[in-house]
């Protein structure tokens, strides 16, 4: 018998990580330090194509000549230029628009097609309509995204890094105890240096930041879930060595979903 040594930790796809990201991170930046337009139109861009990516997952082998697509792509880029030229509940009502259209165009798969394009579309019109607030809205939302990645880069390497048992192999092997601490724990120390910044106007802000970063989590294992019920491993490759737009967004769907009924329930 041949003993095997065990293998460390792989970081092979680190170098390519960090560049994509670091592009991202750029564009988002100056982009939403401007404000105004300039965000409504990268959000917009960025919610078509992921509902492009969530109508392929479940449509497997989609043309892009399939009318429904567009019709969805369209809506919830629609719902959130509504939210940046107007405001949200005319967003709101852009999306019931597209819901109606998407159930008029096409059956197939309609259980999943109209959740997903409330799921999708409506956070980033919550997102453009945070960015909108001229005293808050560049800290908050910058506040959100720092936390999301922090909970994103932690759990990678405390994954990787320590290992052990899994969070959840039924919707995501890869997933550990280990890197959901660790995600939690950046989360909180972000939080905390935002705290201490003092520009964010948030009420137990490190609190909130971790519950942010365990959404986010929640949103990453949902979209998880998808990919694997239909067999998929990621949504596109748009972004080389992250996948596509909704595999790096996810967390920043469901981080969205908890800020938003958060702030409907303490209003």
């Amino acid at each position: 018998m041949t003993e095997t040594t065990p293998k460390g930790p792989s970081f092979a796809d680190l170098g390519v990580r960090m560049a994509s990201a670091a592009v991202l991170i750029a564009i988002a930046l100056i982009d939403f330090w401007r404000g105004g337009l300039y965000v409504t139109i990268l959000v917009m861009a960025g919610t078509g194509l992921m509902l492009w990516e969530y109508r392929r997952i479940v449509l497997r082998g989609l043309s892009l000549s399939d009318r429904t697509l567009w019709i969805m792509a369209g809506s919830g880029a629609a719902c959130v230029a509504a939210t940046g030229l107007a405001d949200l509940p005319y967003g709101v009502a852009a999306l019931a628009v597209g819901l109606v259209l998407t159930a008029l165009s096409d059956r197939a798969r309609i259980e999943w097609m109209l959740p997903g394009l409330a799921y999708i579309a409506l956070p980033m019109a919550i997102l453009v309509d945070m960015r909108a607030d001229p005293a808050q809205g560049f800290p908050l939302v910058l506040w959100l995204v720092c936390v999301v990645i922090a909970a994103d880069v932690g759990a990678y390497f405390a994954g990787r890094l320590i290992g052990g048992p899994k969070l959840w192999p039924r919707l995501s092997p890869k997933k550990t105890w280990a890197g959901a601490i660790g995600g939690l724990v950046a989360a909180l120390i972000v939080g905390t240096a935002f705290l201490f910044s003092g520009h964010v106007s948030l009420p137990v802000l490190v609190l909130l930041s971790g519950i942010m970063a365990v959404a986010s989590m929640a949103g990453d294992l949902l979209e998880s879930w998808l990919k694997r019920r239909y067999g998929v491993k990621d949504a596109s490759s748009l972004i080389p060595g992250h996948g596509g737009l909704l595999d790096r967004f996810d967390g920043l769907i469901g981080a969205l979903w908890a800020y938003a009924l958060l702030g409907m329930f303490f209003a």
